[in-house]
């Protein structure tokens, strides 16, 4: 499909003939899906091989982040993969639910634009996911969601800006004067470069002197403090004071040696972690650089879009604090002859966070029940699956079939839930079955009680955790497990 007619498609909002012009398939499933403490709903439009399109309609505009991992999280249990179109009047947004190197949780790509002006940077990635009917016989499910993927992530912005950054840095290093050794004026360079990398991010959130173009409005600055002649001033008299006093140092702590050069820095917070600690080339050495070699990296840096949080634009040129952690990889491992040295690898905020959860979270939980407070498991009972991994809560909302049970104890209760009452279940995790008995029916659920448990296992793998005893208000008898179908503990 052309370019004019997709983009024609997408300003009626027909994004079922959008998709079925790229080679989509109908949805197998049909019918609308309403999201738990939300007024909106999904419609699926499109498939193609497991992957989903779903169009969610936003009468009264985009909704807030929160509320888009909401229905996200409500769409990701009903397909195995999709594509997220918040159609509202003015606006569309497109998310790509992309899954974390990890393995766990995943992290919302957004691709937006003017209902009247589809960009082309939406257009191009339409047709790189669209499928002619010649390779339908050997189309599988991996080729189709490894196309769609490498559509719609954002890894490849990453390598793009690197692969420009590189030119930069070997051109910035040249520039560096008073270090002999070519791998020192490197390292220096890198340095120096990953500082305003981290500079550039919170300027754009305002967050130095309330300016967003902070370090080229204050190149121009220092220039006019410290004479047109002063080639050299802008990194001696500004950026060193500002890394080491200004950044490094709490507000209280600070000790500037220029009343001019502190009011040009202005109000800015203080940056724990070292970044901007002194380093070793800085005391060993006299270092000089032009001030013309900023103009030429800032340049280059204002190119790009700068985003302190995981929320791109679907602007190309877009990039996230993801790039500091890639770079220093790439130049950390490497020798002046291009050689592995060090073996130093960036770990993403996705693995640290699972390791806390795994680890730390845990260990927190059983000092606070060793202490006597309440299990913090207990008390997350009724939040359905706001704190489950996708992984272990794909599938939960899916009916089940008819009750084949099997070994039930003879003191299980003889009343079964409602339709009402299974809904309810299905949708916070937690249902009341008569008169002073609480339940829970899902299969990630195992009971931890010592006393008057009953259990028995329904159909499709569930599992009903009943104590005859618990209310709604001292629902003990439950604790989430992170494995589908373990076994259950009474």
């Amino acid at each position: 499909m052309k370019h004019e007619d997709m983009s024609r498609l997408l300003q009626q909002g027909d994004f079922e003939g959008l998709f079925r012009g790229i080679g989509w398939d109908n949805p197998e499933q049909r019918e609308p899906v309403d999201v738990a403490e939300s007024a909106l709903r999904g419609v699926p439009v499109a498939d193609k091989r497991g992957v989903t399109a779903w169009r969610v309609d936003c009468p009264d505009g985009l909704p807030k982040r929160a509320e888009q991992h909401r229905v996200v999280r409500a769409l990701k249990r009903l397909s195995r993969d999709q594509l997220v179109v918040f159609a509202a009047p003015d606006r569309h947004l497109w998310q790509w639910p992309e899954q974390r190197p990890s393995g766990v949780g995943y992290r919302l790509v957004d691709h937006t634009y003017p209902v009247q002006a589809p960009t082309e940077a939406l257009l191009q990635r339409l047709g790189q996911a669209s499928f002619s009917i010649a390779e339908e016989p050997t189309l599988t499910s991996s080729a189709v969601l490894s196309r769609v993927r490498r559509s719609f992530n954002a890894d490849k912005v990453t390598k793009s800006f690197y692969r420009e950054f590189q030119q930069h840095h070997k051109s910035f290093a040249a520039r560096v004067e008073g270090i002999g050794a070519g791998r020192d004026r490197r390292w220096h360079a890198s340095v120096l470069l990953n500082r305003l990398m981290f500079v550039y991010f919170i300027q754009q959130k305002g967050f130095l002197d309330g300016d967003q173009s902070y370090l080229r409005s204050r190149l121009q600055m220092v220039r006019e403090h410290c004479g047109a002649d002063q080639f050299y001033a802008f990194y001696k008299q500004f950026l060193l004071p500002l890394f080491h006093e200004g950044l490094g140092n709490p507000a209280d702590s600070r000790n500037y040696a220029d009343a001019g050069i502190e009011a040009i820095i202005g109000k800015i917070p203080y940056v724990n972690g070292g970044i901007f600690e002194p380093h070793e080339l800085e005391t060993a050495h006299d270092i000089r650089i032009a001030d013309d070699a900023f103009e030429a990296l800032f340049d280059f840096f204002d190119a790009w879009r700068w985003h302190l949080d995981e929320s791109p634009t679907g602007d190309p040129k877009e990039i996230n604090p993801d790039i500091l952690g890639f770079i220093f990889e790439q130049y950390i491992n490497f020798t002046e002859a291009g050689q592995k040295e060090k073996g130093a690898y960036y770990t993403k905020p996705d693995v640290t966070g699972y390791m806390a959860e795994s680890a730390i979270l845990p260990a927190v939980a059983d000092r606070l029940v060793a202490q006597g407070l309440d299990d913090p498991a207990l008390l997350l009972a009724g939040s359905g699956g706001t704190y489950l991994h996708d992984s272990a809560a794909h599938g939960i909302n899916l009916p089940t079939s008819t009750d084949r049970p099997t070994d039930r104890p003879t003191d299980r209760p003889t009343d079964r839930p409602t339709e009402a009452q299974d809904r309810t279940c299905r949708r916070s995790g937690i249902c009341g079955l008569g008169s002073g008995a609480a339940a829970i029916r899902t299969s990630t659920w195992s009971c931890r009680r010592p006393a008057r448990i009953s259990l028995w296992r329904a159909s499709a793998g569930a599992m009903w955790c009943i104590d005859g005893s618990a209310t709604g208000n001292s629902l003990s008898a439950c604790r989430t497990l992170s494995v589908t179908g373990a076994s259950t503990t009474p």
